[in-house]
């Protein structure tokens, strides 16, 4: 395996005792080994992000045209498929995540994920995305379930390697601009796709999944290919301890960077789903804007364009300086909806594009930030857990997906709202208010949260020279 230089310029007491003594490190683990990461590593790495950028956007706004105005299944069945791969999710989640952090092949521990995550994901979007005439319930259920349980076999083991592929805390930043990168780049291919199939006549629903579905079929076998032999992975600590539930529990919550960033990410994640669930609705019934697929396209640009300044700006002022500017930014775009009304379509777009610059820092600060919080456990025990650590942090995640797409339907249904358009004067400013102010409050919750976060990079630093140090003394 390949071995190289770590780096580091700073101090901190992270990854000791409260009298200010090391933690011994545990029997049988091998030293943290680091190598020199290159561009063209970095480069290859965030490919996967492209094809797994275009999954999400179709499975949200043609899934149920597809199945149940075409295929005919009744949309509760529907909903309660799609409600049960998401309760799924908290037993798989951790389950992906511990194995990959604790089984051995001798391929690599995170190597081994592209084979089985791909293939496993593979035959998910072909039956999800190009399903046959006359398909029902049963195997909506089965695809559904088997595209979501790829998509967490890859996308796990994936962000635990991007954490580890190099200790540096700015290098990590690029890591995960570029893979932002590269998941916007599949944003963006998942809009575009549909709109030229759409161009091109009398497109059906199945025509646009078909067509994604294909392009998605074709970008990541070769994606998964080209990192499987392109990308070094680092030396995985040896004999692992016999899992404990318990343990792990402690082991994340006595992690306070990790708790901090996790809170973030749940508070932010209920406050922007609440938004795109009613944005749909605000952008037809109160701005008069039918079509809100353009608009998207240049939100998404907006966020590609600006990758590269969030990442500039966070190495000059650091990552949590960073993400509180771009939370801020969304919490007053957000609220400065409400003060719009029916024609300003100019006025929405340059807000919703305002919001789309903050969009790629949204996701991928904390990606980075989560991974400097896991070196805290890997001072103190010389494993890397990022598996553990990261699927917790997606279970988290998807619970403020679950809870900021419902509450915002509940309070709609409980004002009397009609989804099929509405144009009660009363029902609209209900409207208005959630997706602008509820919003808003919660994201400036998420900042206040975010700017006293503790671990900056010149104490990162010394977490890093620790883990080297006690690593050297264990050889």
């Amino acid at each position: 395996m390949l071995r190289a230089v770590a780096h580091g310029n700073g101090k901190d007491n992270h990854g000791q005792r409260n009298d200010g003594k090391p933690v011994p490190a545990r029997q049988g683990h091998k030293p943290v080994t680091s190598y020199t990461l290159t561009f063209r590593h970095i480069l290859v790495f965030g490919t996967i992000a492209l094809p797994l950028g275009m999954i999400g956007l179709p499975i949200a706004v043609y899934l149920a045209p597809l199945y149940s105005g075409e295929l005919g299944i009744g949309l509760g069945v529907i909903g309660a498929a799609l409600i049960g791969t998401r309760l799924l999710d908290v037993v798989t989640d951790p389950l992906i995540g511990i194995v990959s952090d604790r089984w051995r092949p001798k391929i690599g521990r995170r190597r081994i994920w592209l084979i089985l995550g791909t293939a496993t994901l593979m035959a998910g979007i072909y039956m999800l995305f190009l399903p046959g005439p006359g398909v029902g319930p049963v195997y909506f259920i089965i695809a559904v379930s088997l595209a979501y349980f790829g998509l967490t076999t890859l996308r796990l083991p994936y962000t635990a390697w991007a954490a580890e592929l190099s200790p540096d805390y700015h290098m990590r930043t690029r890591v995960s601009s570029t893979t932002q990168f590269f998941g916007i780049a599949g944003l963006l291919a998942s809009t575009l796709i549909p709109a030229w199939i759409a161009g091109q006549g009398d497109a059906s629903t199945a025509d646009i999944m078909r067509a994604v579905g294909i392009a998605i079929l074709i970008a990541l076998p070769i994606a998964s290919t080209a990192v499987f032999f392109l990308v070094p992975e680092p030396d995985a600590p040896s004999a692992p301890s016999r899992f404990n539930l318990k343990k792990a529990v402690g082991v994340l919550l006595a992690n306070g960077p990790f708790v901090r960033i996790t809170l973030v990410v749940l508070i932010a994640t209920i406050g922007e789903t609440v938004r795109q669930s009613t944005t749909v609705f605000f952008a037809r019934d109160l701005i008069g804007i039918a079509n809100i697929g353009q608009i998207y396209f240049y939100y998404f640009v907006a966020g590609l364009i600006a990758v590269p300044l969030w990442v500039r700006l966070a190495k000059r002022i650091e990552k949590h300086r960073a993400l509180t500017i771009a939370l801020l930014i969304v919490a007053l775009t957000n609220a400065a909806m409400i003060f719009l009304s029916a024609d300003q379509t100019a006025l929405f777009t340059l807000l919703f594009v305002i919001k789309g610059v903050c969009f790629g820092a949204v996701l991928l600060l904390p990606l980075a930030m989560l991974a400097d919080a896991v070196d805290v456990d890997t001072a103190e025990t010389l494993d890397r857990q990022q598996g553990l650590f990261f699927s917790a942090e997606a279970m988290v995640q998807k619970l403020g997906v679950a809870l900021g797409a419902g509450i915002p339907l509940i309070l709609l249904s409980f004002a009397g709202y009609n989804a099929e358009g509405e144009t009660s004067a009363a029902a609209l400013q209900t409207l208005s208010l959630i997706y602008g102010l509820l919003p808003a409050a919660m994201v400036l919750c998420a900042a206040m949260l975010t700017w006293n976060y503790s671990l900056t990079a010149e104490r990162h630093s010394a977490l890093r020279a620790e883990i080297e140090r006690r690593a050297a003394d264990r050889q």
